[in-house]
């Protein structure tokens, strides 16, 4: 078995785009190979606080 390796999905930010980032960081969750890519979503809140976010 080939290791996976780790894709992080930073989206976000405290821009006006926040909702645009986070619209595309779906498009971009929903067609990783998860067999090839442990994924790690990251998100940016409006306040600017990171954290770890759900698929």
């Amino acid at each position: 078995m080939v290791a996976r390796r780790r894709l992080v999905v930073l989206f976000g930010g405290r821009s006006a785009e926040h909702d645009v980032s986070c619209m595309s960081a779906r498009h971009v969750l929903a067609a990783v190979d998860t067999g090839h890519y442990e994924v790690v979503p990251v998100g940016i809140g409006l306040d600017g606080c990171w954290s770890l976010a759900a698929d």
